[in-house]
């Protein structure tokens, strides 16, 4: 294994900033509390092992993943054969060439002394704190010493640790390398078993690689993605490489292949920069890198293959915004308004508070599922922050948990965070009763009374009784055109597919609201099929509209659909009036079918005409 400080050079093809070493060390420090996660990788180192990795592709594999970790990784090393051979203790992001220094010391001979091994690697791991800790254990074989006896005591220790590590919550995943580990009933692979984690057989030494690879991306969660596949023809290869963006925290560009990697020059910007290389591998550390490609040049063995892997992390720190609604409350007799809580969530650069994170275009819609005290909510990505809106009853403490899992990057964040909640204030108090209003009323209908008994003693009985009735007549008639009048339906709902299950495109399409009785309430199923759109909208048929004050619409929510409306979470159980020129996106309870209404107003030469066309 060589490591390579890459340095500043105005005359090469290597091209970028370079600081002291003292700024990486910064750059560990900067890591949030409570994000540390562990790992000791143990290595049987005995004598059979030079049968099964003749070209040493163990200590290859391991490098491969020690580097290709975030830097919220303490990592350890322990080799066993008679007894522990090689250890070291744990190393932060920037220390690793230590630990690879002890790899790098190991030869294979003795005996194999499994439970003096994993001993070693529980007492490694119990001198940090970690949210998360892993063994990783590379064998080619059970436990066997020099007699019954040592054999037997090297079991009961190895059965003693991983009873420690059940107990403790630590995965052990285990890599059984060559033939005599296809036996599933081999002690090595009962660590995995009694501790949640996974057996992996590699026939070859050459097989290693891949399985550092699965450990890498399905056990520990590192995500990377493939930037390239070289096919080599023994001469210089050319390649350029996209990460990202210009605010990753920490960039590793990992090139691995089957022959040796050799010549590999890269030009890049970036505040500090190292090159780690193996027999079979060559791995790029940028810190904080300043432009979104790497040139990279290196030669390869012919008729080889080269794959090109990008891991990018950003260590996150997260402000919390919070602003609050209190509408009245519905019941008069409530004792406090019902209050909503905005939360919108931002994302700084854990070494630069005034550096926004995850604004780029790349993150921009989305999805990551926010928790908070136990409910789930869906909300997407929008200018690098997140929000959401939360029902508050009493002053409160949330947690608040952020699943980031859909996007393709690393990132380091302390969580559970925290946000304080007011809980809603007391309702305006009422005020006493006026009976002014009553007594007044009832003066005039007496002074009505009086007069109307006057006029039938002046004009006669048959004339106040003609005209009495019909005035009362109509008086109910005209409130009664009053109230259905009151609120009709005015306007149009243009209506935009954007996405669908099935993947059809629908052309724009209109919906005239106007010719709509007043009372009729509409579902917006009935109104997609009025427009003959015959495509499944989950969750459509509980979104309903009715004709409200203002020629606005009344829209009630009844579904698990996600609505929005200038930045604001349209909640299910509630209604809300839309204005006219108003725009409603909705994304359906199957999250792949979205649909985008505007709500529009008609002319009246418009609603002659259409008219006319229906007659």
């Amino acid at each position: 294994m060589k490591r390579k400080h890459l340095r500043l050079c105005l005359i090469s093809l290597i091209c970028f900033l370079l600081v002291p070493r003292v700024q990486a060390q910064a750059f560990a420090a900067n890591l949030p509390p409570g994000t540390s996660k562990a790992i000791v990788f143990l290595l049987d180192a005995s004598n059979s092992m030079n049968s099964n990795d003749r070209e040493g592709l163990a200590k290859d594999s391991i490098a491969q993943l020690i580097y290709s970790l975030p830097s919220n990784y303490y990592v350890g090393f322990a080799a066993y054969n008679n007894s522990v051979v090689s250890s070291i203790g744990m190393q932060n992001s920037h220390d690793r060439e230590l630990v690879m220094e002890a790899v790098d010391s190991v030869t294979y001979t003795g005996y194999t002394n499994a439970g003096a091994g994993l001993t070693t690697a529980m007492e490694l791991l119990d001198t940090v704190d970690a949210t998360e800790k892993t063994v990783v254990i590379l064998s080619d074989g059970e436990i066997i010493m020099s007699s019954d006896k040592a054999t037997a005591e090297s079991s009961g220790l190895f059965q003693a640790a991983v009873e420690t590590a059940q107990a403790q919550g630590v995965r052990i995943h285990v890599i059984g390398l060559g033939a005599d580990m296809e036996d599933d009933d081999n002690t090595i692979f009962s660590a995995a078993t009694q501790t949640n984690g996974i057996n992996y057989h590699a026939p070859q030494s050459t097989d290693i690689q891949s399985v550092i690879d699965s450990i890498l991306m399905e056990q520990l969660g590192v995500k990377k993605t493939r930037a390239a596949i070289v096919d080599t023809d023994g001469g210089t290869e050319d390649i350029t490489v996209n990460i990202p963006s210009v605010n990753t925290s920490r960039t590793r560009i990992l090139l691995t292949s089957g022959n040796p990697i050799q010549n590999l020059k890269a030009d890049f910007s970036a505040v500090n920069g190292w090159q780690y290389s193996g027999t079979r591998y060559t791995l790029l550390e940028l810190d904080h890198p300043m432009d979104t490609t790497v040139h990279i040049t290196f030669q390869g063995q012919a008729g080889g293959q080269v794959k090109v892997d990008v891991i990018s992390e950003y260590v996150l720190t997260t402000q919390l915004d919070v602003s609050y609604t209190d509408p009245e409350p519905g019941l008069p007799e409530a004792e406090y308004c019902e209050r909503v809580a905005d939360v919108a969530a931002t994302f700084f650069d854990a070494g630069d508070s005034d550096r926004q994170m995850l604004a780029d275009t790349v993150f921009q819609g989305l999805l990551v599922q926010v928790t908070a005290d136990g409910d789930t909510i869906p909300c997407y990505l929008k200018d690098g922050a997140i929000i959401f809106q939360r029902t508050v009853e009493d002053d409160t403490k949330a947690a608040v948990q952020f699943d980031f899992t859909k996007l393709d990057t690393n990132l380091i964040l302390e969580q559970p965070v925290f946000v304080e909640l007011e809980g809603p204030p007391a309702p305006p108090k009422p005020r006493q009763e006026d009976y002014r209003p009553q007594i007044i009323v009832g003066s005039l209908i007496l002074l009505a009374f009086i007069a109307i008994l006057i006029i039938r003693l002046v004009s006669g009985r048959k004339k106040a009784k003609a005209i009495v009735p019909a005035a009362v007549a109509g008086s109910k008639s005209e409130t009664q055109v009053e109230e259905t009048s009151r609120y009709g339906y005015v306007g149009r709902l243009n209506i935009y597919i954007t996405n669908t299950l099935s993947g059809h495109d629908f052309p724009p399409l209109t919906y005239n609201l106007f010719r709509i009785p007043g009372g009729k309430k509409l579902s917006l199923q009935e109104i997609l099929d009025s427009c003959e759109v015959d495509e499944p909208f989950e969750g459509a048929d509980k979104i309903s509209f009715q004709p409200a004050a203002g020629h606005c619409l009344l829209l009630t929510n009844e579904s698990d659909c996600t609505l929005m409306q200038n930045r604001e979470i349209l909640m299910k159980g509630r209604s809300y009036q839309i204005s006219l020129n108003s725009k409603v996106d909705i994304t359906f309870e199957d999250e792949r079918s979205e649909i985008a209404l505007q709500y529009r107003d008609v002319k009246p030469s418009d609603m002659r005409l259409l008219a006319g066309e229906r007659h």
